[in-house]
């Protein structure tokens, strides 16, 4: 009689903790999905991935204008391409 008591007793407990863990799971799940959303949302109000760009390709800063020029000087002689 008392095993059989002590049978329910740690059925009900094993029971009760899978629902609990399914609960648990659940709203984590809900929890990650909303703040991966949000993110998402938050990235696309404040501009997202920055555009690929080629090398040598001009670049629009905005703020202070500064005017930048290249520096010509000659390649090393290791750098220059043999006849």
């Amino acid at each position: 009689m008392i095993g059989q008591v002590f049978r329910w007793l740690i059925f009900t407990a094993l029971l009760a903790a899978v629902l609990v863990a399914v609960f648990v799971a659940w709203w984590l799940a809900l929890l990650i999905a909303l703040v991966a959303l949000a993110l998402g949302a938050l990235r696309r109000l404040l501009g997202g991935k920055p555009v690929v760009r080629e090398s040598g390709e001009a670049v629009i800063l905005e703020g202070e204008y500064t005017e930048v020029e290249r520096e010509a000087r000659p390649l090393p002689d290791r750098d220059k391409p043999s006849p």
